[in-house]
Order: C-alpha cells, then sequence, then structure tokens
C-alpha cells in the first residue's frame, strides 16, 4: 500500500491551505537565520573551533534548505529543478548532521572521558553515512522521470531517517543533561559547591525546560512525518531547527552568566590572587616570565569565545576541589 506522502514526489500537488503553512515556517526559519548570523559574529570573539564552525555551518544549512524547498514546492524554476533538489539535500546534511555536531561540541567540553566522546563522534558519522547517502540517491529519484520507481522507497526512508536522527540528538542532550547534573546539582557537585544547592536547582530546572521544549519539537516533526504531510513537515523542519539553535544560544547565555559569577582564581585583568593559575598552555609557560603569564591569561579571557570562558572557569573548580582533597 503507498504511503499518503503529500509533496514527495514529481507529481504531487500540495494543496492550499499547506502552502500557507509552508511559505510562514520557511520565511520566519529564514529570518531566524539571519539574526543567529549576527549573533554568531558577534558573541563569538575567535572564529575557530568546532562549536563555531559546527553552529555556522548549521545555520546556512537551514537557510540553503528553505530556499531549495521554495524553489521545488511552488515550481519556480521548474526547467532546473536538479538543482533545486541539490539545494535541498546540501542544505538538509549541513542543518541534520551540523546540529548533532553542535550538541557534540557543546558536551566535548563537560565530559572528561574520551570513550563516551569517541562513541557519541562514531555515531554522528556513522549515521550520516548511512542516513544521508540514500536519501540523497533516493530524494533525486523522487524528482526525476523515474518518480514511480523511488516514491515509495523514498517515503520509507524519510521516516527511518527522522526516527534515528530524533533519537541521535536526544541520546547526546541525555547524556549531556547527566554531565550537568553531576556538575551543579547531583552530590554536591563541584558549581553547586560555589554557588549554592537552590542556584544549582534553577539553572538545572531551566536546562531540563529547554531540553523538553526542544524534544517536543522534534515530536513534532516525527508526528507530520507519520502522518504523511511530507511538505509541511520539510517546512517545519526548517523552522523548527532553527528554532533549536536559538534554544543553543539561551542555554550559553545561562552557563556562561554561571562561569561569570564563580570565583575566579585569575582575574581578568591579569592580577594574581591567591591561588596559582591553571597551566593552559603546558610547560613551556612556566618558563615565562611571571609578569608575561599574566599578562598572557588576561589576553585568554578577554578574548575568549563564552564556552571557552565556561570550560575554564569548570576546570579552575574542579582542579580547587581535587587539590582540597
Amino acid at each position: 500500500m503507498a504511503l499518503p506522502d503529500l509533496g514527495i514526489g514529481l507529481d504531487s500537488e500540495i494543496p492550499r491551505p499547506a502552502t500557507y503553512a509552508i511559505v510562514a515556517f520557511l520565511s520566519i526559519a529564514l529570518y531566524n537565520v539571519l539574526e543567529l548570523s549576527f549573533l554568531i559574529f558577534i558573541v563569538f570573539k575567535r572564529y575557530r573551533g568546532l562549536y563555531f564552525w559546527s553552529f555556522l555551518v548549521a545555520t546556512w544549512g537551514i537557510a540553503i534548505y528553505a530556499v531549495g524547498f521554495l524553489l521545488n514546492d511552488f515550481r519556480i524554476s521548474e526547467s532546473i529543478r536538479l538543482f533545486n533538489v541539490t539545494l535541498i539535500v546540501l542544505g538538509w546534511c549541513a542543518m541534520v548532521t551540523g546540529q548533532s555536531l553542535v550538541l557534540y561540541s557543546r558536551l566535548h567540553l563537560i565530559v572528561r572521558r574520551r570513550l563516551i566522546l569517541r562513541l557519541v563522534l562514531g555515531m554522528i558519522i556513522m549515521n550520516a553515512f548511512l542516513l544521508h547517502v540514500p536519501i540523497i540517491i533516493l530524494c533525486y529519484g523522487a524528482n526525476s522521470v523515474l518518480y514511480r520507481r523511488f516514491s515509495l522507497p523514498y517515503a520509507i526512508y524519510e521516516r527511518i531517517q527522522v526516527t534515528i536522527f530524533f533519537l541521535q540528538e536526544t541520546s547526546i542532550s541525555a547524556i549531556y543533561m547527566y554531565q550537568m547534573c553531576r556538575l551543579f546539582y547531583i552530590g554536591g557537585g563541584p558549581l553547586t559547591a560555589l554557588h549554592g544547592e537552590e542556584a544549582g536547582r534553577r539553572l538545572m530546572l531551566h536546562l531540563i525546560y529547554v531540553n523538553v521544549i526542544v524534544i517536543l519539537l522534534d515530536v513534532v516533526i516525527l508526528a507530520l512525518q507519520f502522518s504523511g504531510r511530507y511538505a509541511s513537515q520539510t517546512a517545519a523542519k526548517a523552522f523548527i531547527y532553527s528554532v533549536k539553535l536559538k534554544l543553543e544560544f539561551n542555554i550559553l547565555n545561562r552557563l556562561v552568566e554561571v562561569a561569570q559569577r564563580a570565583p575566579r582564581r585569575w582575574s581578568d585583568s591579569g592580577e594574581r590572587e591567591n591561588v596559582t593559575p591553571p597551566d593552559f598552555t603546558g610547560s613551556c609557560e612556566e618558563q615565562q616570565p611571571e609578569q608575561q603569564r599574566q599578562m598572557e591569561e588576561g589576553r585568554r579571557r578577554k578574548f575568549s569565545c563564552p564556552w571557552h570562558l565556561f570550560t575554564i572557569r569548570i576546570n579552575e573548580v574542579v582542579a580547587d576541589r581535587g587539590a582540597r582533597r
């Protein structure tokens, strides 16, 4: 029995009410991309690192994906349909796997066990290969003259990839939440010891609420996909992924606020406090004069991106706690 996916094949006609929702979702997604682009280059002090580049790729992947579907769904450029499909698949790969890499790079900052990080990265790479390649082939086929042969396999595999990517992002978020509980709340975590249990509880509740919202948004994508509303699902996906990236900035801002409230072992101005500063550059730093080391550390904090600042604070607090033991 054929799966009733509206908008999945070359001969599909999208109902007029659905076109209104599609235009609304894609338009808001493009606006969010513009806003996120400004935020990325304002918030990040250093334009390098996995977190920066995965965030940038995921953001602009949404724009490419949205433009491709606008051209394809409304038959704006029927003569270059394969170009539209190319925009869709390139934007989809950047958007979906880019989002997973954003979650991984955030996880990478607080997880110390290399095995967990390698397993998560291996899962992202494996799923990218197993899901992206078949979908790309089936998407081109479903939009070619042989669309009748490809439409059903494409509809089936589309359901599979949406489900697996949902499970992938949920599992990464679950690991992140567990690690943050250890840092802020469970058993008097190191940052809770500094800020108090009430502050740790408030932050954990905020992170839980945000992650629940993200999961509910992903459930909407699953519901649209399994109800056979392919065109609506693809448009909603662009909008939802842009909202998820904006929520990522919300999490980032809260964590940076906590990091900035933490007692500092080394001041931003480079003035030394009563505790020896952490060694960030290895043994070569021990050979530098004291004053030069102070100035270098001050520059590090001044020009660090927010996530780097948060990582420094975590390392300092954990080091302090280990020294007391």
